[in-house]
């Protein structure tokens, strides 16, 4: 377990498909972060490769760019970065090259564990990144002892409708994000939890920079998080 101390009883996070965090991380940082100092943010699209510094577009008051670059091509890719002090741990998590995920272990003030995934889906990806997380949710649950779950990023869900909707049914997953997030009307970018619906709330913040999709705030009430994890049946 991290030596840092455990997140606050109340846990807030902006989640965004910037569409270019070099040109967009102006817009994000001055709109967005610094009004709410979320404890976690996590972006998508990020078109970042590793040409760019590690160090690039540090803020203060948080860790560095947590990053997946995609490997190969152009666009794609995700960055994460978290409250310093926050009780948070990266895992390594195999899965195939071309999914764009990335896993993390955060412990709450209640000394409960939740896994995050934050998870860029492009449209040319089909399937894969849902039939990963409908294979392997419980087994990474189990392998590093979390309670709970939190999904976040841009599914694209809309193409993928159907194993959405099982993924959410057999799991006993919510997407708590009922309001449009891209400038179609159409809702792409979720936030899945199998918390209660009442500990957790998502609100629309806007279009970040250029980008055509609005950045999400999410806060949950840790102090409230129930002990017990959710039992799932999966019916595959």
């Amino acid at each position: 377990m991290p030596t840092h101390r455990p997140s606050q009883e109340k846990l807030t996070l902006i989640s965004a498909d910037v569409r270019g965090l070099q040109i967009n991380i102006g817009d994000l940082a001055h709109s967005f972060i610094i009004p709410h100092t979320p404890d976690i943010i996590a972006t998508v699209e990020t078109f970042l490769n590793p040409t760019i510094p590690a160090n690039f577009g540090h803020i203060q008051g948080y860790s560095r760019w947590l990053r997946k670059d995609r490997a190969h091509g152009t666009f794609g890719g995700i960055a994460v970065c978290f409250r310093e002090g926050l009780a948070v741990e990266a895992l390594e998590v195999e899965m195939d090259r071309h999914l764009e995920m990335m896993f993390f272990r955060l412990w709450t003030s209640r000394h409960e564990t939740i896994l995050l995934c934050f998870c860029y889906r492009p449209q040319w990806q089909g399937n894969d990144p849902i039939h990963f997380l409908h294979s392997n949710i419980d087994a990474l649950l189990l392998q590093h002892n979390c309670n709970h779950l939190i999904v976040v990023g841009d599914m694209n869900q809309h193409l993928v409708a159907r194993q959405f909707e099982n993924l959410l049914t057999e799991y006993g997953l919510n997407n708590h994000v009922n309001f449009p997030t891209h400038i179609s009307g159409s809702s792409l970018d979720p936030v899945i939890t199998d918390l209660p619906e009442e500990v957790i709330t998502c609100l629309p913040l806007g279009m970040v920079g250029s980008s055509d999709h609005s950045a999400v705030l999410t806060t949950i009430s840790t102090t409230v998080v129930r002990d017990e994890a959710t039992a799932r049946v999966n019916w595959l």
